[in-house]
């Protein structure tokens, strides 16, 4: 009798999981803003390369639920000089609302890769020059 009672009481709370989502509130994260920057140039002048990344990241109020990724690449190969410039605007609002309770901070997360490598390969004067063997 006691195992058909325990049964029982198995069954009936086994019925109630389908439904027991619905009564928790579900895990939210603050909101992440992700900027990704890549500057390449491999030129053939002595002179350095401009590069710059401007970027500018804003939310309005408080933030949980959403994620903005931006990447952004500029390759240069030449015998000039590079000149690369980017700007990048990201704005986040709002979201699913975060039923922790906690409010934190949006998470900003810039990254800004440049590299300016000289080549004597792409230097017109260099493959000139008297001295140059193969």
């Amino acid at each position: 009798m006691k195992s058909k009672l325990v049964l029982l009481g198995w069954l009936s709370s086994s019925a109630l999981l389908p439904i027991l989502p619905a009564m928790t509130h579900p895990a939210a994260a603050q909101c992440v803003m992700t900027d990704v920057s890549v500057q390449v140039a491999v030129r053939g002048s002595r002179q350095p390369s401009r590069q710059s990344n401007n970027v500018d990241l804003q939310n309005q109020g408080r933030c949980s639920g959403n994620a903005i990724t931006q990447v952004g690449t500029q390759v240069y190969t030449g015998s000039g000089r590079a000149n690369q410039q980017r700007t990048s605007r990201q704005r986040i609002n709002g979201g699913r609302g975060n039923g922790t309770g906690i409010n934190g901070p949006t998470i900003k997360v810039p990254v800004g890769v440049q590299v300016d490598v000289y080549n004597p390969a792409y230097d017109p004067s260099f493959l000139r020059n008297r001295n140059y063997r193969r």
